[in-house]
């Protein structure tokens, strides 16, 4: 179905039973397309692959070679996919759509157009996929990531400058208090707006001791009346105490900048106070920086004193830039104002950030340009970066592409959703929604426009501002600024285009800085990595009741805390009332040299409305009985197969070491042939499901 084509199915819903529906007719096309029963009731199957990076990807393409030598990859209905997970799964879609299952079921094995090998080459050439490339390098990947950053100060640094001029400038004539003067230096005009903040904080500190007091009045109170009052009071206090810091350390900024002529005045030096005007922003920056170096050992509480003074030491330059340059009002500054306003008014921030650097190299490296195996097609060769979802067609036998994303829901008004800060979205070849926003028929969604590309580097956005692991404001601040990024932003499935008066670029990063605009009912939306929500891809899978579901978790876990399991299980619980019955015990357990006793698990699922399936959770890790270079590897390696997601430039050696090690393990468990996964799932209940990898198997 192409963009503009008519659907069939509604072009836009809230009720997920009309999305299920659609995809189950999408899956019985699928099934006939690779000779499989079509009967309505014939069970589910689903594959969830999980997030990791490149480490993720390499070791599920393992997994998929053992499920396609095996016979039992065509047998896929759902292929859920994570982040690092999706990179293979994107891989698994695009080539599919080149070589149906009746063409041909071992992919891997595709030629190249180029005549170079086959796609397992590619593969296994790409591991560093983000330095690789026909003129790509370390280089490219600095170059990139430096542009990005400049752009976006070029852009916004002078709507803060201007903010910080019209606070500095003289509103009314109110004059600063003299014991707010430091001593020697002359007393403060104008700097109204800075009056204002400080006003309000002291105001606001005010307000502080009040409320405090009225809550000591009303303690005595009992009864539901005196909870809600209890509560609300704590609020304000909350408020009213981050107000009361933010203005008064905002609204000094004139007093500290005043050091130098204090340093004049105490020491006669000209020299010292010319140091000291520096020092006042390049002090908190310089401590805070060392501060964030010494949190690498000791916690959390200094990382955050080290990123609140990095910011206030680029506020104080902000002053400085303002009132004693000269820049505001010159003729620079005038250019600059106006070349930030064409720059916004036509710039693209998820171009220009890192995303669409880094979708390129996904592209590049996951969907290889594919030699042409004969049949009529017109469109050939397929360009990878204009290939859409609505392209994957169920004849092509291929399974139902879930590709996870977080929808960041920050400022929801929904208690559940703002406190876990994000809702999963998916992006599929048939429906992009969430429950929070309802779904749109992808052929309508963006004008049909969006591409797998684009899909599986935002399910990948492991970087973002205001995600769980950056809800810190001076973090999320400062990752705006400096555009570390790769998220994006995007219209909501519920809404209709509207006008906006504000210039994307500047309403995007504004929204980011504050941490404002980010809930599931604004019109424009953010989108990062799945795995902010669930890094296993199973949330979808149980919302969709899948009567077989096989669970390839490759996410760095060095402690066995299986803290992404535990995670997706709590939350299917919680939204689905599904209980997932899974033992972690044989996973935990180590040999005496410290290797896993096994990587696998059964385990079942009982879904709200009575029915059951069943579950195989397989993670990477180290067993008896593996191959020797493996083991070689890991000898050099002591970290594999848990080595840092940071990690994305993968050499061969390291590449063959986490594929060969998820076809060994799911080649183990696909021991004795089973015909298909309902026969594989009745091993596992009757408790024949088999042992740790043994060589020979694999």
């Amino acid at each position: 179905m192409t963009a503009r084509e008519p659907c069939p199915e509604p072009v836009y819903t809230e009720d997920f039973s009309e999305v299920e529906a659609a995809e189950r007719q999408w899956i019985q096309a699928r099934r006939r397309a690779c000779g499989q029963d079509v009967a309505e009731d014939a069970p589910i199957t689903a594959l969830a692959l999980s997030g990791g990076g490149i480490r993720s990807a390499t070791f599920n393409l393992g997994v998929l070679q053992a499920l396609a030598r095996a016979g039992l990859l065509h047998q896929v209905d759902y292929l859920s996919s994570v982040s690092g997970g999706g990179y293979i799964a994107a891989c698994l879609s695009w080539l599919r759509a080149h070589f149906p299952v009746c063409q041909q079921r071992d992919i891997a094995a595709a030629p190249l157009a180029n005549g170079r090998g086959t796609v397992l080459d590619w593969l296994r050439a790409h591991g560093n996929y983000l330095i690789n490339g026909k003129g790509i390098s370390g280089w490219t990947l600095g170059a990139s990531i430096l542009a990005g950053t400049l752009l976006n100060l070029l852009v916004l640094m002078p709507l803060l400058l201007g903010l910080v001029a019209l606070a500095s400038a003289e509103w009314w004539s109110v004059s600063w208090p003299v014991w707010l003067h430091l001593p020697g230096a002359q007393a403060i005009s104008g700097h109204d707006g800075f009056i204002l903040l400080l006003l309000t904080g002291l105001a606001s500190a005010g307000l502080y001791l009040l409320v405090l007091l009225v809550f000591a009045l009303t303690s005595s109170e009992r009864g539901p009346a005196g909870h809600r009052t209890e509560r609300r009071l704590r609020l304000v206090l909350g408020w009213c105490l981050a107000t009361t810091v933010m203005g008064l350390v905002v609204g000094l900024l004139p007093v500290v900048a005043d050091l130098e002529m204090a340093a004049l005045s105490r020491f006669g030096s000209e020299r010292l106070a010319g140091v000291m005007h520096h020092l006042t922003y390049l002090g908190p920056m310089a401590t805070g920086l060392w501060s964030l170096w010494l949190a690498r050992k000791q916690g959390g509480g200094l990382a955050v004193a080290g990123l609140g003074l990095l910011l206030y030491g680029f506020l104080t330059l902000l002053y400085y830039l303002c009132t004693d340059t000269g820049l505001i009002g010159s003729s620079l500054y005038i250019g600059w104002l106006g070349l930030s306003l064409v720059l916004a008014l036509v710039g693209n921030i998820n171009t220009l950030s890192m995303h669409s650097f880094y979708r390129g190299r996904l592209a590049d490296a996951y969907l290889p340009v594919v030699a042409n195996p004969g049949s009529e097609t017109a469109d050939w060769p397929k360009d990878p970066l204009r290939f859409r979802l609505t392209e994957l067609h169920p004849s092509s036998g291929a399974p139902l592409h879930l590709i996870n994303t977080t929808l960041n829901t920050r400022n929801s008004r929904r208690q559940r959703l703002q406190s876990r800060g994000g809702a999963s979205m998916v992006l599929s070849p048939l429906y992009c929604g969430s429950a929070a926003t309802g779904y749109r028929h992808t052929g309508d969604y963006l004008g049909g426009a969006m591409t797998l590309s684009t899909a599986f580097a935002v399910s990948g956005a492991a970087v973002d501002p205001d995600t769980f692991s950056t809800r810190s404001r001076p973090l999320s601040f400062l990752m705006t600024l400096l555009n570390l990024r790769l998220g994006v932003w995007t219209r909501n499935p519920r809404s209709i285009r509207q006008w906006r008066w504000l210039p994307g670029w500047y309403r995007y990063m504004l929204r980011e800085m504050l941490g404002l605009g980010l809930a599931e009912t604004e019109a424009e939306i953010h989108l990062s990595d799945g795995g902010h929500f669930d890094n296993l891809g199973l949330y979808e899978l149980v919302r969709r009741r899948c009567r077989f579901i096989v669970i390839s978790d490759a996410g760095a876990d060095p402690d066995t805390s299986l803290s992404d399991l535990g995670r997706a299980i709590q939350r299917v619980r919680a939204d689905f009332d599904a209980e997932v019955m899974l033992s972690a015990d044989e996973l935990v357990r180590r040999t005496a040299d410290g290797m896993a006793e096994r990587a696998d698990v059964w385990g079942r699922v009982r879904y709200a409305d009575g029915s059951e399936g069943q579950i195989l959770y397989l993670r990477a890790a180290l067993c008896p009985g593996l191959s020797a270079d493996i083991y070689a590897y890991w000898r050099r390696n002591p970290s594999f197969p848990n080595q840092t997601t940071a990690d994305q430039f993968f050499d061969e050696m390291q590449f063959d070491s986490y594929r060969q090690l998820g076809l060994e393990l799911m080649t183990a468990i696909l021991a004795g042939a089973p015909r298909d996964f309902a026969t594989l799932f009745g091993r596992a209940e009757h408790g024949e499901a088999p042992d740790c990898p043994r060589t020979s198997d694999a």
